[in-house]
């Protein structure tokens, strides 16, 4: 799906955690250009979503998930065709290099810990929504893997 410049990106946000959402929502109304938010709660949802639903500009994912957990959700939609140009950026608490070079194998686009203020939230996120998905190499160099958060 193509990014309108009226409709603005839609992501679909994938996460358990209620407080994070809101956070996000809350970063993404303040942002200059619109954003369509779609929200799954649990992995098994984000997959429901996507098999039925219109397919979103890019997919923010969290790792710690019930049912199916964010490596499982990104090995699912790696191995599915259709969502071969669908970008997917880890969005995650955990800085561990092992879970960031799985994401990085299993075929995630791009890997943010969460930022720790809300202002580092807007900031994050505006960066992630300047990159040009259709251009950008996948996979994603390991060097650029790592967004850096302020």
């Amino acid at each position: 799906m193509s990014t309108s410049n009226t409709r603005g990106a839609h992501i679909l946000f994938s996460d358990d955690d209620t407080d994070d959402a809101l956070l996000f929502t809350q970063a993404a109304d303040l942002l200059s250009s619109p954003v369509l938010l779609s929200f799954a709660e649990d992995g098994e949802q984000l997959m429901r979503y996507l098999s039925k639903e219109l397919l979103p500009d890019m997919i923010f994912l969290d790792l710690n998930m019930p049912v199916k957990n964010g490596f499982e959700c990104v090995e699912l939609i790696r191995a599915d065709k259709r969502f071969d140009a669908l970008p997917i950026i880890i969005y995650t608490t955990s800085d561990n290099p092992n879970d960031i070079n799985t994401c990085h194998a299993l075929g995630a686009n791009l890997y943010i810990v969460k930022p720790n203020s809300f202002d580092s939230i807007i900031k994050t996120l505006k960066r992630a929504l300047a990159i040009n998905w259709k251009t950008q190499p996948f996979p994603t160099p390991r060097e650029h893997f790592v967004l850096p958060t302020y």
